[in-house]
């Protein structure tokens, strides 16, 4: 006799027959088979943050326990006559990601390894991208690092709050040109003084033709 109950199905014109069998117990228990040899993330993006150049992983906690995203634009104003003022443009503002992780040291990194892959990812100019399941934040690179421990998590777990802001990277400034000898030099910095060579003439009206001064 089947463990599942079923309903007393009328046997009418249009009502389909049920098939009362044990499949259903069966498919029930493959499927929690299957998704026990299924590693974990199959089917979805994981929790990650990457070195963006190399793509290895610059740091690997034990758990992501929160992620609070922040983004800002600025209005500038200008006064006007009678102390009144104008809006004229709106500015985008780098955004900010603060990132709470946490790590025990028995995974894949120990406490001394998860601090010290803090330690040189807030001293490094390397690109970091941090990947959540909702969106990946390209171009970032971490600014401010705080952690503790908290005896009601455990003596030997550490929680820490890493902030990342956007790069804001630009480009230099391309001339099109039909021949790459044809493109205007551009200059990009600062620009040092020569002093003049060679001889510029004389203001003397008498002075030898083949000067460049007054004559």
């Amino acid at each position: 006799m089947s463990l599942i109950p079923y309903p007393n199905v009328p046997n009418l014109p249009g009502v389909p027959a049920l098939a009362r069998s044990n499949n259903a117990q069966f498919a029930a228990a493959a499927l929690t088979i299957v998704g026990e040899l299924l590693p974990n993330n199959l089917f979805g993006p994981q929790w990650s943050i990457l070195n963006q150049k190399t793509g290895q992983k610059a740091l690997e906690p034990d758990s992501f326990v929160a992620i609070e995203y922040r983004n800002e634009r600025k209005i500038p104003t200008y006064p006007l006559e009678q102390g009144s003022f104008q809006s004229y443009n709106k500015v985008a503002l780098p955004y900010d990601l603060k990132v709470t992780v946490s790590c025990g040291g028995n995974q894949t990194m120990s406490t001394i390894q998860f601090l010290d892959a803090i330690a040189a990812m807030l001293n490094s100019l390397d690109v970091i991208t941090v990947v959540t399941p909702n969106r990946t934040y390209l171009k970032t690179s971490l600014i401010h690092v705080d952690y503790r421990r908290e005896s009601t998590r455990g003596a030997t777990l550490i929680l820490a709050q890493l902030w990342f802001q956007e790069l804001r990277i630009s480009t230099q400034p391309i001339t099109p040109t039909i021949t790459p000898s044809g493109t205007q030099k551009t200059p990009l910095g600062q620009l040092s003084p020569v002093n003049p060579t060679g001889t510029f003439g004389s203001i003397n009206p008498n002075a030898t033709a083949g000067g460049f001064g007054i004559k």
